[in-house]
């Protein structure tokens, strides 16, 4: 057989030699020069090594051929203004004017692609943001209780960073410094972490104290078992407050010595200094001798002048209204027809079956006396009754309130109903024109939507105070009527 260049019998490291034996001997010498030129010459130490180094150089360059040919493709259609490197190989070049096209059309269009690209991701980031705010809402409105022992001290700490509960007692110019008062009622007010002056620091003009007698102390709690030593009404409220307004009412030592100042009372609010506070105290037990404990720690607020009062003839508002409700004796109210500085909380509920005492103010219109105003009130009151124990005025009582879920029912359809409507503004027109202000409690507070529903309800109809438990979300939200602008405050 014979042996070429691509024969595979040829083993790596062996030099070639004729696979003709050593006994065989050619025919003639014509065969062996035959033989010799169809063989190709190989040095004696060539291998298969070589051969591959040799294909391999060769693949290289056919590479680095392929190469040069492309870069000078591209160049090409780059100079013609192509916008596609997939252009056909007998294609006529682009005009400068179609490549000019072609070129904006293609900026155009990854322009808007990045548009779009922004617009989807902002709609997304929004929905995403959607969901948190709705799954917040909805743990919420079933977890309010736990999620405010968590949130509190957060909001205390990183919301209001400037909390003044820690500087109330060192500066009481800062508690009520930049704060707008509005018809706010605390209710169950020695519940908070700061009773008292929580509420005058949102701007609550009216707070509650329900009071139990044992011994000789008044002891401010919502149940007996719920009594402690320290938590006395003079100690939760009537010093404190006597401290707010001697402090209001002092003339500064700039002016002479620091006496209070005769001419007039101011109350405890800066932006609104003829603004009284409603303080109620709500009889737990012993209505007498709780009547008579409570008339004697009245004592100094009567003597500093600071107390609302009927003098006989007209009603003349003080920094401080003191209003009893619960099992306070009415008798006792109106016992004197000459003097009064406690005043009642009538019951609303029962004043529709009231005759009214003329003349009838507006429903619109209650009566608003001021601190300080000595002109008389008979214009804007009803005159003083004939039997005082048998009806309320404004002369004997201040608030006419109600539970709202016993006189008026659960919201069952998440709506009020219209015979519900018609009852609410029953009474209130009732309660406006005996001279007096409407406040419901009992308001339910859950769900959320529902309770905010109410409390907008009750506004838009006329009701003077909201009594609220969470006074910092009705400070923050706008429950005026919808009818006079979504901008107004009610309050304002």
């Amino acid at each position: 057989m014979a042996a070429t260049r691509d024969n595979r019998f040829l083993r790596p490291g062996r030099s070639f030699h004729s696979p003709v034996s050593s006994g065989w001997q050619p025919q003639s010498d014509k065969a062996d020069i035959e033989l010799g030129a169809l063989l190709q010459k190989r040095p004696p130490s060539w291998t298969y090594e070589d051969d591959d180094d040799q294909l391999a150089a060769s693949e290289s360059e056919a590479k680095d051929r392929g190469r040069r040919y492309h870069a000078r493709r591209w160049a090409d259609l780059s100079s013609t203004g192509a916008s596609s490197a997939f252009v056909k190989p007998h294609s006529r070049p682009l005009d400068p004017i179609t490549a000019s096209r072609h070129r904006h059309r293609w900026v155009r269009s990854r322009t808007l692609s990045k548009i779009l690209s922004l617009i989807k991701a902002a709609l997304v980031t929004l929905g995403l943001l959607q969901c948190v705010v709705f799954i917040c809402g909805i743990l919420e409105a079933v977890f309010p209780d736990e999620l405010d022992l968590v949130s509190g001290p957060l909001k205390d700490a990183f919301l209001f960073p400037n909390n003044p509960a820690a500087m109330w007692n060192s500066d009481l110019d800062i508690l009520t410094a930049d704060v707008q008062p509005f018809m706010c009622h605390s209710h169950n007010d020695y519940w908070r972490r700061e009773p008292l002056y929580s509420a005058i620091h949102v701007g609550c003009t009216g707070v509650e104290a329900d009071v139990w007698l044992f011994g000789d102390e008044l002891y401010v709690a919502h149940t007996a078992s719920g009594i402690r030593r320290n938590r006395t009404l003079e100690a939760l409220y009537l010093d404190p407050l006597k401290e707010i307004l001697d402090h209001r009412n002092m003339v500064p030592d700039l002016l002479g010595p620091s006496t209070l100042n005769s001419s007039r009372r101011i109350g405890v609010f800066d932006t609104k200094p003829k603004q009284s506070l409603v303080l109620l105290v709500d009889f737990k037990n012993k209505p007498e001798e709780v009547w008579n404990r409570f008339d004697t720690l009245l004592a100094p607020f009567r003597d500093r002048r600071y107390l609302t009062h009927f003098d006989g003839s007209d009603v003349v508002s003080g920094p401080l209204t003191v209003v009893v409700s619960g099992d306070a004796p009415f008798n006792r109210v109106v016992e004197n027809s000459t003097y009064r500085d406690i005043f009642y909380d009538a019951p609303l509920h029962d004043l529709a079956s009231l005759p009214a005492t003329p003349p009838q103010p507006s429903p619109s219109a209650p009566p608003d006396v001021h601190v300080g105003d000595t002109r008389p009130l008979t214009d804007m009151l009803s005159p003083s009754p004939t039997d005082p124990s048998a009806i309320y005025s404004a002369y004997n009582s201040y608030y006419a309130s109600t539970s709202f879920r016993r006189s008026i029912g659960y919201p069952f359809h998440s709506a009020l109903t219209q015979p519900q409507l018609e009852k609410i503004r029953r009474q209130i027109r009732s309660a406006h024109a005996k001279g007096l202000k409407v406040r419901y409690w009992g308001i339910p507070a859950w769900p959320i939507g529902l309770r905010d529903y109410l409390w907008r309800v009750l506004v838009r109809e006329g009701v003077d105070y909201l009594s609220v438990d969470d006074i910092e979300d009705v400070r923050w939200k706008d429950w005026g009527p919808r009818k006079g602008g979504w901008g107004k405050k009610w309050w304002r």
